[in-house]
């Protein structure tokens, strides 16, 4: 390709410069000896200034409601696919942690007290997308509570409560993937706070099922301490997490 040639395929390109770059005061250059490569600027140049002057044709208000209400649909839709897939998750991992213990409490106030975790933990699930400041606290809370209704005078073993500090954290970790796995290929990114409600949902499911497995779950320090410490832990350590997306829902 000659110089001529490169120019002038170039041309749009060369146009679009500032007035004082090098690259094209060097085309013009060139162009004050050549007629047909000043022509292509010539030509380039107008286009550019044509189509600076342009103007879009303003959208009607019908259309950009339809496009509002698009997005606000996709949004809550990916907004209740990450609750559904958290909630699943968390309902699974209780589950099998249950039946797989070797040690299973049988007081109707350690089950009743597990029972009413794990339904918080599912309502902190479905609203972590929606009110996660408030399903955050109410996580917190909750698990405060459980550990005074049950809790009562004992010796801290501090393997026992690192073993289910470890599992509620566990808990929160599988329910943050699985809300990731259900945002995959979507447009939005959970914000820190949702992040932090899902880790505090996973790790009060893990709550729930400690009330009637954990060894020590008649002591009212390591409730304290390693229960409901640990669904505090887990949402402060998930509102860590960078965003992953532009758009956060």
């Amino acid at each position: 390709m000659t110089e001529c040639e490169r120019l002038r395929a170039e041309a749009p390109g060369l146009a679009s410069l500032p007035a004082e770059d090098p690259e094209r005061l060097a085309a013009w250059s060139h162009a004050g000896g050549c007629e047909g490569c000043a022509h292509a600027l010539r030509e380039a140049e107008r286009l550019q200034e044509a189509l600076a002057e342009a103007e879009p044709p303003a959208l009607p208000a019908s259309a950009l409601a339809r496009i509002a209400e698009g997005i606000e649909a996709d949004l809550r839709r990916e907004g209740r696919r990450r609750s559904a897939w958290s909630a699943l998750a968390a309902v699974a991992l209780m589950a099998i942690m249950v039946a797989a213990a070797r040690h299973r409490g049988g007081s109707p106030v350690e089950w009743l007290t597990a029972a009413a975790l794990a339904v918080a933990a599912l309502a902190v699930a479905v609203l972590a997308a929606r009110r996660p400041l408030p399903a955050v606290a109410g996580a917190a809370a909750v698990a405060v509570a459980g550990a005074l209704v049950t809790g009562g005078p004992g010796p801290v073993e501090l393997g026992v409560g690192l073993e289910c500090l470890l599992t509620e954290l566990g808990f929160a970790a599988v329910v943050l993937g699985a809300g990731w796995l259900a945002l995959r290929g979507g447009a939005t990114w959970p914000s820190r706070s949702a992040l932090a409600a899902a880790a505090a949902a996973g790790a009060l499911a893990g709550d729930a099922a400690l009330q009637v497995t954990c060894r020590a779950h008649g002591v009212g320090l390591h409730l304290l301490a390693f229960h409901a410490g640990g669904v505090v832990l887990a949402g402060a350590a998930a509102s860590l997490v960078r965003r992953g997306r532009p758009v956060d829902a």
